[in-house]
């Protein structure tokens, strides 16, 4: 039974394990954890260590990630059928800030848990674990569930769910990722690009700044520019509906200065500003035609302006995703929600970009659904999420799971 006991018992010892990312440690760690944990419903077990080569070149993107990657895949198989994956991964981002309860220790307050990952991701990670123990109990169903729980969503999921999926470790015919609201099954999300740029200067001592070329103001320009674009952005629409509690009633482009570091000394006009900047994705875009009005910003400026010199570096993290409205997946899943919650199921999009693009890009229905609410502070100080969402979200994903493995 999913109950305020077996939620406290699955996801207490998961908040426990310190999976901040970066560095991303204790991977290994918390997949032995799940084994044990799965070990009575006679799953099969795979531990799947991502390569080294791809480790190394997630390395190069992202400052100060460290320990081995590995990702976990539990198989309970009731013989020939369809099967459902879930996924949910087991990386948190640090526990920032003066937390008013212990970040690394499931605490209870009034009708709700708080701990690092009790939203963002180990509480849909552990419900997905008494799921399955109920299912391993269950009759009337057939065919497999995939328990996939996976590293480095945080940074981009290279190598966990997008190394599984690229590399067809794994398979299958319906996907939920537990990672989302507890307000709406998410048939879509953004996808994010991030331009790393280093703006060039010439240093001279600052009381002779006329002789050199002061890199942190060429950056300012670029920042004026890069705000008129962001409202020009905000004003493209997508035709996918999401939560309005968010600001907005669609999923909307975006794009963010989120880094700056310039200059060494005060008396030193700076040779180099450093700027890394965030770029939302709607599904109508493209992400190389998002690149290309980028560009076209970066040589509009150094055509008026022959001493703006600069170097671009792109990343591109998860890809936009779209997955139907009338796909049977969704479609049952919604009526299931309304007959547990006995609130309508609102199917919407979500403004994060997530690793659920990694199976949609594979032609699998998928729907990003969990346990967070707009108040859950989540990737903020005194992360929680309320037991009754916990477990209704268990029993909403066991039932759509019987329906369709029959």
């Amino acid at each position: 039974m999913i109950d305020e006991c077996s939620v406290k018992d699955a996801l207490g010892p998961l908040i426990e394990v310190d999976t901040s990312n970066p560095p991303g440690k204790n991977s290994r760690r918390i997949a032995n954890i799940l084994r044990e944990q799965l070990a009575s419903t006679g799953c099969k077990f795979k531990l799947v260590r991502s390569p080294l080569d791809r480790f190394e070149a997630l390395s190069k993107e992202v400052d100060g990630i460290s320990g081995e990657r590995v990702n976990l895949i539990a198989t309970l198989d009731r013989g020939e059928g369809k099967t459902m994956i879930f996924n949910a991964h087991v990386d948190v981002v640090p526990a920032v800030g003066e937390w008013t309860k212990p970040p690394f220790n499931l605490t209870k307050a009034g009708d709700e848990l708080f701990g690092r990952g009790v939203s963002d991701d180990k509480g849909p990670l552990a419900m997905f674990v008494l799921v399955i123990k109920e299912l391993a109990e269950t009759p009337g169903w057939r065919g497999k569930i995939i328990l996939v729980a996976t590293v480095d969503e945080e940074i981009g999921g290279y190598t966990g769910l997008g190394y599984l999926m690229d590399g067809e470790v794994i398979s299958g015919d319906y996907c939920i990722v537990g990672d989302g609201d507890i307000d709406s099954i998410s048939n879509a999300a953004n996808g994010c690009l991030v331009f790393k740029l280093t703006i060039k200067g010439k240093s001279v001592h600052s009381s002779m700044n006329w002789l050199g070329v002061n890199a942190v103001d060429k950056a300012a320009k670029l920042i004026t520019r890069l705000e008129a674009y962001n409202k020009i952005l905000n004003t493209r629409k997508s035709k996918v509906q999401t939560n309005s509690e968010k600001g907005v009633t669609c999923l909307t482009p975006s794009l963010t200065v989120g880094l700056i570091r310039g200059g060494t000394k005060v008396n030193i006009v700076p040779d180099s500003c450093k700027l890394e900047v965030d770029r939302r994705v709607i599904p109508e875009e493209n992400k190389l035609e998002a690149i290309k009005e980028f560009k076209k910003i970066l040589e509009e400026l150094k055509r008026a302006d022959k001493d703006f010199n600069y170097d671009l570096h792109v990343e591109g993290l998860h890809n936009s995703f779209y997955v139907r409205e009338d796909n049977e997946l969704i479609t049952t899943a919604c009526r299931v929600y309304e007959e547990i919650t006995k609130r309508k199921g609102r199917i919407l999009g979500t403004l994060g970009c997530l690793d659920t693009s990694y199976v949609a890009k594979h032609g699998i229905p998928v729907f990003t659904f969990g346990v967070s609410r707009v108040e859950s502070s989540i990737h903020g100080i005194d992360e929680h999420a309320k037991i009754k969402d916990l477990i209704d979200f268990g029993y909403i994903v066991k039932e759509t799971t019987q329906r369709l493995l029959r």
